[in-house]
C-alpha cells in the first residue's frame, strides 16, 4: 500500500514534465510548450522501473532521427537515435492518456521539456503525437494526431508562415496534413520563437 501511495505522490509531482491534458491543441501551442520537436522511426520500446525510484514504470522509447526540429536533439543523440522516457507501462498509470508506441512507427512527436526525473510525454498527451503514414491514393507522406489535427491549425501567426501555408490553414479543418507542409509549419514557428 506504501508502495502505491509512494507512485501517486510521484505522478502528483508532475515527474512527467508537465500535466498532461490531453485535448485539441493548435500547433503554435505545441510548438511553444515543446522542448523537443522530432521525427523518426521507433526503433525500440522498452517497458522498464524508473532507476532512482524502483516502484515506478516507465515506457523508454528510442527513435532513429530523421529530423529534428526543436530542442537538443542532435547533441544528444550523435548516432541518430533518440531515447525518451514516459512514465507509465502498458498496464501501469494509463489514467493520463499517455500515448502508446510501436516499434516500426513514424512519428512526429511535441515533447515536454525533460522533467528533473529525466521523464518527458507528448504536449497534450495524443495531440503531441503525430503518426506518419502514406496515403494509398496520392502516395504521399501525411500526418495526423490522435484528434485527427482538429483545430490545429487554427490562429497561426499570419506574420511567420508563407501563403500557401495560410491557404492550408484556412481550408484546413480537420484530418491528415501532408508532412512536408506540416514540416514547413514547424520550422517557420519554431524559427519565429527564437
Amino acid at each position: 500500500m506504501r508502495r502505491a501511495a509512494f507512485a501517486l505522490a510521484f505522478l502528483s509531482a508532475l515527474a512527467f514534465g508537465a500535466p498532461a491534458q490531453n485535448a485539441p491543441m493548435t500547433l503554435a501551442e505545441l510548438v511553444q510548450s515543446a522542448g523537443t520537436i522530432v521525427a523518426g522511426r521507433i526503433v525500440e520500446v522498452r517497458e522498464e522501473q524508473h532507476p532512482q525510484y524502483p516502484y515506478v514504470s516507465i515506457t523508454r522509447v528510442t527513435l532513429a532521427v530523421e529530423r529534428a526540429f526543436k530542442g537538443e536533439v542532435r547533441r544528444r543523440a550523435p548516432s541518430g537515435r533518440f531515447t525518451f522516457s514516459q512514465i507509465g507501462s502498458s498496464e501501469l498509470f494509463r489514467s493520463f492518456d499517455l500515448p502508446r508506441y510501436h516499434e516500426g512507427e513514424d512519428v512526429v512527436l511535441f515533447l515536454y521539456p525533460e522533467s528533473a526525473y529525466g521523464l518527458t510525454s507528448p504536449v497534450g498527451g495524443a495531440a503531441g503525437k503525430f503518426r506518419i503514414f502514406v496515403d494509398p491514393q496520392t502516395k504521399r507522406r501525411m500526418v495526423a494526431n490522435g484528434f485527427e489535427n482538429l483545430e490545429l491549425l487554427r490562429d497561426l501567426p499570419r506574420t511567420s508562415i508563407r501563403a500557401a501555408e495560410r491557404a492550408l490553414a484556412a481550408r484546413h479543418e480537420r484530418g491528415p496534413i501532408e508532412y512536408d507542409a506540416f514540416a514547413m509549419l514547424i520550422t517557420s514557428l519554431v524559427n519565429t520563437r527564437h
